[in-house]
């Protein structure tokens, strides 16, 4: 046996494989315009089935089935305003390193769902909607399940971890930037940093500039496939995503959107660093460079500052939630400086996996899908939840 192989053994690691991930964003002055155009969700998932509950029609996108029925399905909940796509880097990256299948779901009120009543964004109500999507996805034949949450869907992930109807299944909890303390913090600036963004964009494309120039996600790649998902036509009141396929450009080289000083712009959570400028061709503030006077022809597809009464109870408890969760759990964030006095002590004594990822923005999965993917596939090695798509060639 080879020194790289006992290495191998001994961490448990999957082997690395090639990245997904665009490079590192570069300052507005210097470089080539970077390609915008929007890319379709095919080339990450196989199929995408529509599932009716009581609550409504939820947009379940899925990666091909693992060849043992007994894989875990990994199930991603996005948080709020993003949508199921803002997991597809991560899905390809993923079940590249385990045998697996990904059910990304897009959650009440946000992509392709169409809930009777999308207003209701109570944190019960969401993680009811989890519950009855995945038993009428499964009925009685439930496999192993992986809940990842990131922000509002980390809060959902935790929580429906301790459905009674889920949880034997519930094999791990994985949650991506959400911290009880200083969400609970950050609600007060939420509305500022809502007000401050663009309301319509004129095209798909500057409606991804927007997104990566703004840094709500760095990775070009990961903007392409997302950012329509959170858009809607204003004529046809379609999701974004509908047009992608037959997608013509409607930019030109001489247009791009204009950087300049803001006093009224705040960083997403935990990006507090990196707004002032500490990031490598991060810009930290934007003017609102489209408006509905200028022939603007989509926008958000989420109302979320309508939704600030349901804020504090996504995120009030989650630590000891958290904490007191049956299977083994993860933590991934983007700083340190966020960690909360329960979840200091409960990492001291071992309870859960804590994994900082630096150098990424407050959408941890989508800057950086492939460090993401790799922390998760050693969480379900180290728990033997699944076994590494390159078992024959590396471990044998």
């Amino acid at each position: 046996m080879s020194a790289l192989q006992k290495t191998i053994m001994k961490n448990k690691l999957p082997p690395k494989v090639p990245r997904t991930s665009g490079s590192k964003l570069a300052p507005f002055s210097g470089g080539r315009r970077k390609d915008y155009t929007p890319v379709s969700w095919r080339n990450y998932f196989e199929k995408f089935l529509d599932l009716e509950t009581e609550g409504g029609i939820f947009r379940v996108y899925l990666s091909p089935e693992p060849d043992i029925p007994q894989r875990p399905r990994i199930v991603t909940l996005h948080g709020g305003g993003y949508s199921a796509l803002s997991w597809a880097l991560f899905t390809e990256e993923i079940t590249n390193m385990i045998h697996c299948q990904v059910v990304s779901l897009d959650l009440r009120a946000h992509g392709e769902t169409q809930a009777k009543d999308p207003d209701d964004l109570n944190i019960d109500t969401l993680v009811k909607d989890v519950e009855q999507v995945l038993h009428k996805l499964y009925g009685q034949e439930m496999p192993p399940i992986i809940l990842l949450g990131h922000s509002m869907g980390g809060a959902i992930a935790v929580r429906a971890a301790h459905v009674p109807s889920l949880e034997p299944f519930v094999q791990g909890v994985a949650v991506i930037d959400v911290v009880e303390g200083t969400a609970m913090e950050a609600l007060a600036s939420m509305q500022s940093f809502l007000r401050s963004r663009p309301t319509h964009f004129k095209s798909i494309e500057h409606a991804i500039e927007w997104c990566v120039r703004s840094g709500q996600v760095r990775n070009v790649a990961s903007a392409r496939v997302s950012m329509p998902s959170q858009i809607i036509n204003c004529s046809t009141g379609q999701l974004a995503t509908n047009e992608v396929e037959d997608y013509q450009s409607e930019l030109t080289p001489t247009e791009p959107l204009a950087p300049a000083p803001r006093g009224d712009v705040i960083a997403e959570e935990g990006e507090e660093g990196e707004a002032e400028g500490e990031g490598e061709g991060d810009v930290a503030h934007f003017v609102k460079p489209l408006d509905e006077d200028r022939g603007m022809k989509y926008g958000w597809r989420v109302r979320l500052a309508e939704s600030e009464r349901h804020w504090a109870g996504w995120f009030r408890g989650l630590s000891a939630v958290f904490l007191a969760a049956r299977a083994p759990r993860l933590l991934l964030l983007a700083s340190l400086d966020g960690l909360d006095r329960d979840l200091t002590v409960g990492q001291m004594q071992g309870r859960f996996q804590m994994q900082v990822l630096t150098r990424c923005g407050h959408a941890v999965h989508e800057d950086s899908p492939a460090e993401v993917a790799r922390v998760l596939a050693a969480f379900a090695l180290r728990h033997r939840l699944s076994e590494s798509t390159h078992w024959d060639e590396h471990f044998l």
